[in-house]
């Protein structure tokens, strides 16, 4: 399963020889790792029974500051608050049909958390923080991905009836949005680029006919006809597998 691939992974790169020294050099000035001086002792630590919130807080703004200056920590941070993203993860699964996909937004969100706090703004209760940020990011993401779930099924039904968006609802579709959804559909490598850049001239922003994008584009009409409904059958087939 890929979360014992990922754990096993974080554990090796804890116990690399880059990491191990970045944890000894941190025991020679900050004495509060005398007392948690294993990854194991630290995530004990982390561990949401133990109430000891002033070691918590010690312990974090050393491996934060020290973040900045050497990623190398970054891996035993992950370890450490492996219990409580695996929690965020299960509670999550039901409801989002690639699990894959979760616990890649958990870990992206996670680390975007933990790069970007802020110890002058929020000294204490680091650890609560950071999760509770990761867990709002995570939400955004789930309502984002039901958004241009609407915003696709109003698109699919434009490129059914040959509509142009200019006759959507207003509020419905936002060409920015649509660009920026359908650029996501190249880097998941559900349509091409040729295919974007056809949608986003002849159907998102109007610029010109399939026709006319045929024929600056050097390919037939009929070869623009089945680039399109090729990507239809492809985004199709997209939405039925994965949330939005």
């Amino acid at each position: 399963m890929f979360l014992q691939r990922y754990r096993h992974e974080l554990i090796r790169q804890v116990n690399s020889q880059e990491c191990t020294r970045a944890l000894e050099n941190i025991k020679k000035t900050h004495p509060i790792f005398l007392v948690y001086p294993t990854a194991e002792a630290l995530c004990g630590l982390l561990n949401p029974a133990n109430k000891d919130y002033f070691d918590k807080d010690a312990v974090m703004i050393v491996l934060l500051t020290e973040l900045k200056l050497n990623n190398a920590v970054y891996p035993l941070i992950n370890l450490m608050f492996w219990g409580m993203l695996c929690s965020l993860y299960y509670r999550r699964r039901s409801r989002n049909p690639n699990p894959q996909e979760l616990f890649n937004e958990i870990q992206w969100d996670f680390y975007q958390s933990v790069i970007n706090h802020d110890l002058n703004r929020l000294p204490r209760k680091i650890v609560v923080n950071i999760f509770l940020n990761t867990k709002h990011k995570v939400t955004d993401w789930e309502k984002e991905n039901r958004r241009y779930g609407q915003i696709l099924d109003d698109f699919g039904e434009a490129i059914r009836e040959g509509l142009p968006l200019a006759d959507l609802d207003e509020e419905a579709v936002y060409p920015e949005e649509m660009e920026s959804y359908l650029l996501d559909l190249v880097y998941r490598k559900v349509i091409t680029q040729t295919q974007y850049d056809l949608f986003l001239e002849t159907l998102v922003y109007k610029r010109m006919s399939p026709k006319e994008w045929a024929a600056r584009r050097g390919v037939s009409h009929a070869a623009a006809r089945i680039l399109k409904h090729r990507a239809e059958k492809a985004i199709t087939a997209f939405k039925k597998t994965n949330i939005f």
